[in-house]
């Protein structure tokens, strides 16, 4: 082999479950900023209208969204394991096994959080942005409202499942706990488009969240505690702008 495509290599022999598992991570974050593309609903849109018919239009191109993550988090990571025949997917943060007194870090981030979520819903910025999905003229806030709520449940699995998850577990083998930080980066960089204060709190989300599934083996309070606060977003801001009466 030729001296310059040696530097090319790792210096020292690398598990190839986790080159895997990094490799598989670009790929499903390339699929979800491209799919996200307007070209690329547009040229959806005609069959997801069909699939969809009935439902809000602007729900429509949220759902798409969804769905995307949930290809780009999920499916396209368990492919990449079913390949490498890893059968046990519990060991990549899905464990059933759940002790209560673990819950017990989660619900000391999410007390402080809901007061805050409180007071920042009566900002108009607040009430502006949330929930993502809004109501086109002359559509039903029911059942339209429910299915969203559902979907953007899913996709805080999704996320959940690569970040904490795939990557965590999937790295831990090799780095330890550096598959925390590592983690960190594509995590931090995800929510560059959102506003400053939430992209600064993805810094400390990722660390503890990240920290805590490391150690528990399990992803599933962090879904919980992703949930109940998008959805205390979601319908607190409905409150202030009247719809839910």
């Amino acid at each position: 082999m030729p001296a310059f495509l040696k530097k090319l290599l790792p210096p020292e022999p690398v598990n190839r479950k986790t080159l895997g598992v990094l490799l598989v991570s670009v790929v499903s974050l390339l699929v979800l900023h491209y799919g996200q593309q307007d070209f690329v609903y547009v040229w959806l849109r005609p069959s997801l209208l069909t699939i969809f018919k009935g439902l809000d239009t602007g729900l429509v191109h949220f759902l798409w969204w969804a769905i995307l993550c949930i290809l780009s988090y999920v499916v396209v990571p368990v492919i990449f394991l079913l390949s490498i025949r890893e059968r046990n997917l519990k060991e990549f943060g899905l464990s059933s096994n759940i002790d209560l007194k673990q819950g017990k870090g989660y619900m000391l981030l999410l007390l402080p959080m809901l007061p805050l979520v409180f007071l920042a819903s009566f900002l108009p910025s607040f009430q502006s942005t949330y929930p993502f999905w809004n109501p086109d003229a002359g559509s039903t806030l029911w059942p339209n409202l429910l299915i969203w709520e559902l979907a953007y449940a899913m996709q805080f699995f999704a996320l959940e499942f690569f970040f904490r998850g795939f990557i965590v577990h999937g790295c831990k083998q090799t780095l330890g706990w550096y598959a925390v930080p590592v983690m960190m980066i594509p995590y931090v960089m995800i929510h560059f488009p959102k506003p400053l204060p939430e992209a600064l709190g993805s810094i400390a989300a990722g660390w503890v969240l990240g920290m805590l599934s490391f150690h528990s083996k399990s992803i599933w309070y962090g879904v919980l505690m992703h949930i109940a606060v998008a959805w205390t977003m979601d319908f607190l801001s409905l409150y202030h702008r009247g719809l839910l009466g």
